[in-house]
Formats: structure tokens, sequence, C-alpha cells
């Protein structure tokens, strides 16, 4: 073979091993799936769980803000009597302190929500495939949305339940 041959040859055998690794690839992370999620109970039961922490979480933010906001309300009322007049710095701070903690809570919530959507998303993609596998489809026949290798294992362990 010429030069030019051999490059192309060598390329097309690089193409299909890269091909038959993601085939395997496919059909060992739905073979995973199905021994992790062996019905949808079990995959709604590692959904709650994902979704635990992020609820229980928001839940605390957000009865901080509404610590916060009943506090401010005491210093606002406290900075009325300083009308016409240079307010305390004592005072000033401590408004400005419970301002920046509420917009930091208010961002942890908007935070915590989107990481919500994101898991569910997650899920939601996960339990159509289940399904799909669930009806008898050999594993690795699912077509999966392409994402990145980094994207696909950092996601399933993060909203893993630890204990099994």
């Amino acid at each position: 073979m010429t030069a030019a041959e051999r490059a192309a040859f060598e390329e097309a055998e690089r193409q299909r091993q890269a091909e038959t690794t993601a085939r395997q690839d496919a059909v060992r992370r739905d073979r995973n799936l199905l021994s992790r999620y062996p019905d949808e109970a079990a995959h709604q039961r590692a959904r709650e769980a994902a979704l635990d922490d992020l609820r229980k979480s928001i839940a605390t933010s957000q009865r901080r803000i509404a610590e916060l906001q009943k506090e401010r309300a005491g210093l606002q009322q406290e900075a009325e009597f300083y009308v016409g007049r240079t307010m305390p710095f004592k005072l000033r701070q401590q408004i400005e302190d419970n301002s920046v903690s509420t917009e930091a809570q208010k961002t942890l919530v908007a935070n915590a929500q989107a990481e919500l959507v994101r898991i569910n998303a997650l899920y939601d993609a996960e339990l159509a495939r289940l399904r799909r596998l669930w009806a008898g489809e050999p594993p690795g026949s699912v077509d999966e949305p392409a994402r990145p290798a980094s994207e696909a294992g950092s996601a399933t362990r993060r909203t893993e339940p630890r204990s099994r």
C-alpha cells in the first residue's frame, strides 16, 4: 500500500475500533442501568433520594429568608427613629448585612432549584431509556443523546444515593 492508502486504512481501522468500543460501552451502561433499577419503583426511589437533600436545602434557605425578613422589619423600625438624622454606623451595617445575607439565601435557593430541574431531566431521560429496555429492547440498542463522558459519569455519581 502507498502511504496515503495506509493512512486511510489506519484511520478506517481506528474509526471501526471507536465504534466497537462505543457499542460495548452502551451495552455495559444499559446492563448497569437494568441491574441498578430492576423496575420503575426502584428508579423512583433513587430519584427521590437524589432530590431529598436539595429539597431540604431549599426549605432551610427559605426558613432563613423568613427569619432575615423579620429581622429586617425590626431594623427598619429602628431606622425610622433616625429619619432626617444620621443613622448610626452599627445600624447601617446591620441593615447591609441583612440585605447581603438575604440575597445569598435567595441565590442558594435559585441554584438548588436549577439543580432540581437538572437532576429531574437526567432521571426523566434515564427512565425513558429504561422503559424501552424493560420493554425488551436489547442492551446497547437504545439510542442515547450524545453527552460528554465526563458529564455522564459525574452526573450519575452525584445523583445516586450512597447506600444500596
